[in-house]
Protein backbone atom coordinates (compact mmCIF):
# COMPACT_ATOMS: atom_id res chain seq x y z
CA UNK A 1 0.00 0.00 0.00
CA UNK A 2 2.86 2.41 0.71
CA UNK A 3 5.22 1.44 -2.14
CA UNK A 4 5.81 4.49 -4.34
CA UNK A 5 6.08 2.38 -7.49
CA UNK A 6 2.68 0.72 -7.09
CA UNK A 7 0.40 2.70 -4.79
CA UNK A 8 -2.52 4.65 -6.15
CA UNK A 9 -2.89 6.45 -2.84
CA UNK A 10 -2.72 10.24 -2.93
CA UNK A 11 -2.67 11.58 0.60
CA UNK A 12 -2.55 15.36 1.04
CA UNK A 13 -0.50 15.88 4.20
CA UNK A 14 -2.09 19.26 4.92
CA UNK A 15 -4.86 17.18 6.52
CA UNK A 16 -4.99 14.08 8.69
CA UNK A 17 -5.29 10.84 6.71
CA UNK A 18 -8.86 10.28 7.89
CA UNK A 19 -9.88 13.59 6.29
CA UNK A 20 -7.63 13.49 3.24
CA UNK A 21 -8.70 10.12 1.82
CA UNK A 22 -12.07 8.50 1.42
CA UNK A 23 -13.28 6.57 4.45
CA UNK A 24 -13.40 3.16 2.79
CA UNK A 25 -9.74 3.40 1.71
CA UNK A 26 -8.66 4.66 5.12
CA UNK A 27 -10.39 1.87 7.03
CA UNK A 28 -9.35 -0.82 4.54
CA UNK A 29 -5.63 0.01 4.85
CA UNK A 30 -5.06 1.86 8.14
CA UNK A 31 -4.39 -1.34 10.09
CA UNK A 32 -2.25 -3.02 7.41
CA UNK A 33 1.45 -3.44 8.18
CA UNK A 34 3.45 -0.50 6.85
CA UNK A 35 5.98 -2.84 5.23
CA UNK A 36 5.78 -6.38 3.88
CA UNK A 37 7.27 -7.71 7.12
CA UNK A 38 6.18 -6.46 10.55
CA UNK A 39 8.63 -3.85 11.88
CA UNK A 40 8.81 -1.70 15.00
CA UNK A 41 11.04 1.11 13.69
CA UNK A 42 11.02 2.99 10.40
CA UNK A 43 13.25 5.94 9.55
CA UNK A 44 11.92 8.28 6.86
CA UNK A 45 13.87 10.81 4.79
CA UNK A 46 12.88 12.73 1.68
CA UNK A 47 14.28 14.62 -1.26
CA UNK A 48 11.32 17.01 -0.85
CA UNK A 49 12.06 18.14 2.72
CA UNK A 50 15.15 18.30 4.97
CA UNK A 51 13.77 16.58 8.09
CA UNK A 52 14.01 12.94 9.03
CA UNK A 53 11.16 11.17 10.81
CA UNK A 54 11.55 8.19 13.13
CA UNK A 55 8.49 6.07 13.78
CA UNK A 56 8.80 3.59 16.63
CA UNK A 57 6.46 1.22 18.41
CA UNK A 58 7.97 -1.10 21.01
CA UNK A 59 4.88 -3.29 21.36
CA UNK A 60 2.99 -3.57 18.05
CA UNK A 61 4.20 -3.60 14.44
CA UNK A 62 3.88 -0.32 12.57
CA UNK A 63 0.87 0.13 10.32
CA UNK A 64 0.05 2.35 7.37
CA UNK A 65 -1.89 4.60 9.73
CA UNK A 66 1.18 5.01 11.95
CA UNK A 67 3.19 6.17 8.92
CA UNK A 68 0.44 8.55 7.77
CA UNK A 69 0.05 10.01 11.27
CA UNK A 70 3.80 10.42 11.78
CA UNK A 71 4.21 12.24 8.46
CA UNK A 72 1.28 14.52 9.19
CA UNK A 73 2.49 15.30 12.73
CA UNK A 74 6.08 15.98 11.65
CA UNK A 75 5.00 18.36 8.92
CA UNK A 76 2.61 20.24 11.21
CA UNK A 77 5.49 21.22 13.50
CA UNK A 78 6.28 24.95 13.48
CA UNK A 79 9.46 25.90 11.63
CA UNK A 80 12.13 26.46 14.27
CA UNK A 81 14.10 29.68 14.43
CA UNK A 82 17.29 27.81 13.47
CA UNK A 83 15.54 26.30 10.42
CA UNK A 84 14.25 29.71 9.37
CA UNK A 85 17.83 30.97 9.64
CA UNK A 86 18.78 28.59 6.81
CA UNK A 87 15.65 29.18 4.72
CA UNK A 88 15.62 32.98 4.88
CA UNK A 89 18.79 33.18 2.81
CA UNK A 90 17.18 31.29 -0.07
CA UNK A 91 14.65 33.68 -1.64
CA UNK A 92 12.71 30.98 -3.51
CA UNK A 93 12.34 28.78 -0.40
CA UNK A 94 11.39 31.75 1.79
CA UNK A 95 8.74 32.90 -0.70
CA UNK A 96 7.34 29.35 -1.03
CA UNK A 97 7.00 29.04 2.76
CA UNK A 98 5.42 32.46 3.20
CA UNK A 99 2.97 31.93 0.34
CA UNK A 100 1.87 28.51 1.66
CA UNK A 101 1.38 29.86 5.20
CA UNK A 102 -0.65 32.77 3.85
CA UNK A 103 -2.79 30.34 1.84
CA UNK A 104 -3.44 28.37 5.04
CA UNK A 105 -4.42 31.65 6.72
CA UNK A 106 -1.87 31.25 9.49
CA UNK A 107 0.97 33.49 10.65
CA UNK A 108 2.78 30.53 12.22
CA UNK A 109 5.12 29.00 9.66
CA UNK A 110 4.94 25.20 9.62
CA UNK A 111 7.15 22.57 8.05
CA UNK A 112 4.33 21.67 5.61
CA UNK A 113 4.74 25.19 4.18
CA UNK A 114 8.28 24.30 3.07
CA UNK A 115 6.68 21.94 0.52
CA UNK A 116 4.63 24.67 -1.15
CA UNK A 117 2.12 22.88 -3.39
CA UNK A 118 3.92 19.51 -3.25
CA UNK A 119 2.02 18.23 -0.22
CA UNK A 120 0.74 14.92 -1.65
CA UNK A 121 2.33 11.78 -0.21
CA UNK A 122 2.96 9.34 -3.08
CA UNK A 123 4.54 6.48 -1.16
CA UNK A 124 7.85 5.14 0.09
CA UNK A 125 10.79 4.00 -1.99
CA UNK A 126 14.32 2.74 -1.50
CA UNK A 127 17.18 4.90 -2.73
CA UNK A 128 20.27 3.47 -1.06
CA UNK A 129 22.76 6.13 -2.15
CA UNK A 130 20.49 9.00 -1.09
CA UNK A 131 19.71 7.25 2.20
CA UNK A 132 23.43 6.86 2.98
CA UNK A 133 24.16 10.46 2.01
CA UNK A 134 21.19 11.76 4.05
CA UNK A 135 22.20 9.93 7.26
CA UNK A 136 23.58 12.36 9.82
CA UNK A 137 27.18 11.31 10.60
CA UNK A 138 27.38 9.51 13.92
CA UNK A 139 23.74 8.41 13.74
CA UNK A 140 22.87 4.73 14.05
CA UNK A 141 21.67 3.21 10.78
CA UNK A 142 18.06 2.01 10.79
CA UNK A 143 17.70 -1.01 8.50
CA UNK A 144 14.22 0.18 7.54
CA UNK A 145 15.11 3.60 6.13
CA UNK A 146 12.75 4.71 3.38
CA UNK A 147 12.50 7.77 1.14
CA UNK A 148 9.18 9.63 1.17
CA UNK A 149 8.03 10.56 -2.32
CA UNK A 150 5.95 13.74 -2.63
CA UNK A 151 4.14 15.47 -5.50
CA UNK A 152 1.59 18.20 -6.29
Amino acid sequence: MLAADSTTLKLDLRQRAQLSMNASTFYAYSGVYALAMPVHHIHLVSKAFPWSIDIKSPTVPLTCEAVWNALYAALQEPIADSEWGFFVGERKIRETIEKAAKKRGDKVLKRIDYLGESTVFRGLEKADEFQRMRLLPGTEVCTETWVVKMSD
